[in-house]
């Protein structure tokens, strides 16, 4: 019987029988075994919709070809030959009807089928239906169709192209329920819809669909359908008999009946399937019976003390206002936001407000709303801490303005600072005031000048963790003060002490001070220090579901492993950024620093043309106004861009976003090239504009800023950036410096570069051997970039160009030299003096810049 089988997939199938060849042949052997004498029962379970009649029709098919007499209802039992096997193929679950008993003739003795092949519902149904004969058993359980089915059928109808555009809005509006989908597909066969288009057909057809499933069932299962579909799976199925309106009794009897089994997912707590179909369910009622439902059963809930957060997910379909609402919906979007669900959070959230919120629970509406928000909406969230800034003044919701303040300062800017600075003047207590102005000086950047604040005199060195914090310490000022350290370029120590502490005293505090603090002791060269205490932000926002904030220390993290020349890791860190929170639901204020973090990446991996797509893609996106666009992430993406202008020979553009980068950090007091290097990039340019007065006094600046900050890898680096904006007898020197400074530091890509600059350096002065040794241990310490593939190009025409330097007399002889033969050796072979083999041995090594006949080989590149 195998010929009777029909594959799923290869075109020509039949669309309800898509994806059940597993189903068909369990019915083939189930057939086969009573066309041998046995008996078989065969249980399909599935929803409405699935195929279920299709399946059923296919077996009577493959029972009638076998000899079986086949029956659909169980009363035609009765009235079937005594002799020869049958096989009732039904829907009918309950068995005989009244009506149907009334039919049948009583004084013939009842056959029993062989075979039953009866449809029960998807959960909670008996192992196996009324009156079925003993023998083997099959259940079948029909599941919606796959991505590739819905694809699959898209393709016969519209063809490749218009399936792929379609599958989303086909496998969403259908939910893969095929009676849904090839009915959409027969309604509009051609030529192929949009996906809008689509989705609005599928829509109605499934409507329709559902229409026609419950115009087959009584008015007690249709009561029961839609009370399901309001209770959502919150209700006992008690609870939901009475929102119906039906006895207990008759809600288990209509549950079971043909035409909605396999709807209910549950009969513990009745729900149905799919969310999908139970607001389709729900709109096929007229509104005020469905207004009336939902006020129902959330008197119901409120009467039966279901939980808050259930109580607000159903008073949000309604228009009650009792007192008891507003607080109902604000758990009923604390309960959606630790799900994950920050969409519907919202929805509840906004809708507490309207109901009437107010005091202490009106502050902590709106401190969850802007929680919501962060990840999707940033500028409404935003707005909404600055609300809670304004509005707080009930007593005991410091902890609510203080986080507001938190994410304002994280958020930086002019605007946020002014914020900041107003909410500190109307502070009542004097630790609240010291905090809000901290995170003020905080959000503005800058360095004021002045003395940094003297943090509370118990922020010693960092030491192991005391549980006890000591109340007096300030991790916000001591943050304040790290920071002005760092811009100013300053105190290198009691910038590290101080940053070092607000990570290790401050756990579980406010994360802007943390975050600063990281960004401290990555300039401060302690890597090890701030990727830990990065690391430990990014898993307690993500654990407080704080997406901006898991963001942004993703975001040092990528910056971090810039440093240490960790270019996978960069991309790594950066892409999981991108996962706690898309680029285009970032704030404004934070696309330029992480659009040059991008950029940066691109270019260290010789990528140049996709550091451009993503500065072209950055100028695309919403911009910061003019107000905040002047901060120190602005100046991370000039800086990016003169980078990037360097690299691909633009030096004009380089110089002239490089200067407009200087002009930025000066008002920020930010004069510490470890922040931003952009002095010695600016000498490169101006060295390549012909300006090497300017380019030599801009290097000065850089190195008396960088000794003065104290971290070796600062002052090595801007001995490497010197290299190229000075002659080359200068640019020796700094580079030897730089590769000195840069040995052992984590910066290891860096440390390698400076190798390859000091090679090209030398190869340009004649001595390619030392220059060779450099590029070999440069390549040995990371992967190659493309200033070393240039260096390795050069070498490796070097030999052509060396014996091109050299007269013929001089080549034979450096050339038997570089065998090894010895000056006498060569002498006879040439037939010449001992003397005049020196003589052009010495004038072979001046030429080549080598010291002795053991370099001839490499630089002669003679085997």
């Amino acid at each position: 019987m195998n010929h009777l089988l029909r594959p799923s997939g290869p075109p020509g199938a039949p669309d309800g029988l898509l994806e059940r060849t597993e189903e068909l042949a369990t019915l083939e052997r189930a057939v086969r075994q009573v066309a041998n004498g046995g008996t078989a029962t065969v249980v399909v379970r599935g929803r409405p919709g699935t195929g279920r009649s299709a399946l059923l029709a296919e077996g009577a098919a493959l029972a009638r070809q076998s000899g079986l007499h086949v029956l659909t209802a169980p009363w035609q039992a009765e009235l079937a030959p005594v002799s020869g096997p049958s096989a009732l193929f039904t829907d009918d679950t309950q068995g005989t009807s009244e009506a149907e008993r009334a039919k049948s003739p009583t004084s013939r003795p009842k056959p029993r089928p062989a075979l039953w092949v009866v449809v029960e519902g998807s959960e909670d149904s008996d192992p196996a239906p009324l009156g079925a004969q003993a023998g083997p058993g099959y259940e079948l359980s029909l599941r919606p169709l796959t991505e590739h089915a819905v694809r699959t059928l898209l393709v016969r109808t519209y063809g490749e192209e218009a399936a792929d555009s379609l599958l989303p809005a086909a496998t969403a509006a259908t939910g893969g329920n095929p009676a849904v989908l090839c009915a959409a597909l027969r309604r509009w066969p051609g030529p192929p819809p949009d996906a809008a288009e689509f989705a609005a057909l599928a829509d109605q057809t499934g409507r329709h669909h559902l229409r026609t499933v419950l115009a087959r069932a009584s008015a007690r299962a249709s009561a029961l359908v839609a009370a399901s579909a309001v209770a959502a799976g919150h209700f006992s199925f008690r609870q939901v008999c009475e929102l119906a309106g039906i006895s207990v009794p008759d809600g288990e009897q209509a549950r079971t009946e043909p035409a909605v089994t396999g709807l209910l997912d549950s009969a513990v707590r009745p729900r149905l399937y799919d969310p999908l179909v139970a607001e389709r369910a729900l709109g096929l009622l007229d509104g005020d019976r469905r207004r009336e439902l939902h006020e129902r059963a959330v008197r119901l809930a409120h009467r039966e003390g279901l939980p808050q957060d259930v109580l607000g997910r159903l008073a949000a379909r309604t228009s009650l206002d009792e007192p008891w609402v507003p607080g109902a919906l604000h758990a009923a979007g604390v309960a959606a936001r630790r799900s994950g669900d920050d969409d519907a959070a919202v929805v509840f959230l906004e809708r507490s407000l309207d109901r009437g919120a107010a005091d202490g629970l009106r502050t902590d509406v709106l401190l969850e709303l802007a929680k919501a928000q962060s990840s999707r909406r940033p500028a409404a969230a935003e707005r909404g801490f600055r609300r809670i800034l304004r509005e707080t003044d009930v007593p005991d919701r410091s902890g609510a303005l203080l986080f507001a303040a938190d994410m304002l300062a994280l958020r930086a800017g002019d605007d946020a600072a002014e914020a900041l600075s107003a909410t500190a003047a109307r502070a009542t207590s004097e630790a609240e005031r010291r905090t809000l102005r901290g995170l003020h000086e905080l959000a503005a950047e800058t360095c004021p000048p002045g003395p940094a604040p003297v943090p509370a005199p118990d922020a010693s060195t960092p030491g192991p963790r005391d549980d006890r914090e000591t109340p007096e310490f300030d991790a916000t000022r001591a943050a304040v003060g790290a920071w002005r350290h760092c811009l100013a370029g300053r105190k290198i120590g009691e910038a590290r002490r101080l940053a070092g502490t607000v990570l290790i005293r401050a756990a579980n505090g406010l994360f802007t001070p943390r975050l600063f603090a990281a960004r401290v002791l990555a300039v401060t060269e302690d890597v090890a220090l701030a990727r830990s205490g990065l690391q430990r932000i990014t898993a307690e926002a993500r654990r407080r579901r704080v997406s901006p904030v898991a963001g942004q220390a993703l975001l040092g993290l990528a910056e971090l492993a810039l440093r240490t020349g960790e270019l996978e890791q960069a991309r790594e860190r950066l892409a999981e950024a991108f996962t706690e929170v898309p680029k285009h639901h970032w704030h404004p204020r934070a696309l330029p620093r992480l659009t040059a973090v991008e950029m940066v990446v691109a270019l260290e991996s010789g990528r140049t043309d996709l550091a451009e797509s993503i500065l072209a893609r950055s100028a695309r996106a919403k911009a910061p106004s003019d107000r905040d666009g002047h901060g120190l992430d602005r100046a991370h993406l000039l800086f990016a861009r003169g980078v990037l202008c360097l690299r691909t020979d633009r030096t004009s553009e380089a110089r002239a976003h490089l200067r407009e980068c200087g002009r930025i950090l000066r008002p920020l007091g930010c004069v510490n090239p470890a922040v931003l290097p952009w002095r010695s990039h600016l000498a490169m340019a101006e060295a390549a504009c012909a300006a090497p007065q300017a380019a030599e006094r801009l290097v000065v600046e850089s190195l008396t800023a960088a000794r003065t900050w104290g971290a070796p890898g600062a002052v090595g680096a801007v001995h490497l950036w010197a290299g190229p904006a000075l002659p080359d007898r200068t640019a020796l020197g700094h580079l030897r410096t730089a590769v000195r400074l840069l040995a052992g530091m984590p910066t290891r890509r860096l440390y390698a570069r400076a190798m390859v600059a000091l090679a090209s350096t030398l190869l340009d002065t004649g001595r390619s051997t030392e220059a060779r040794h450099l590029l070999d241990e440069a390549v040995r310490r990371g992967r190659p970039f493309p200033l070393a593939e240039e260096v390795a190009a050069r070498l490796a025409a070097q030999p052509s160009a060396n014996r091109a330097r050299l007269s013929p007399a001089q080549l034979r002889v450096a050339l038997l030299a570089a065998e090894g033969r010895s000056n006498t050796a060569i002498s006879e072979e040439l037939s010449v003096g001992v003397r005049t083999v020196e003589l052009h041995l010495t004038h072979t090594y001046r030429a080549l810049g080598v010291n002795g006949r053991s370099d001839l080989a490499v630089v002669l590149g003679h085997p």
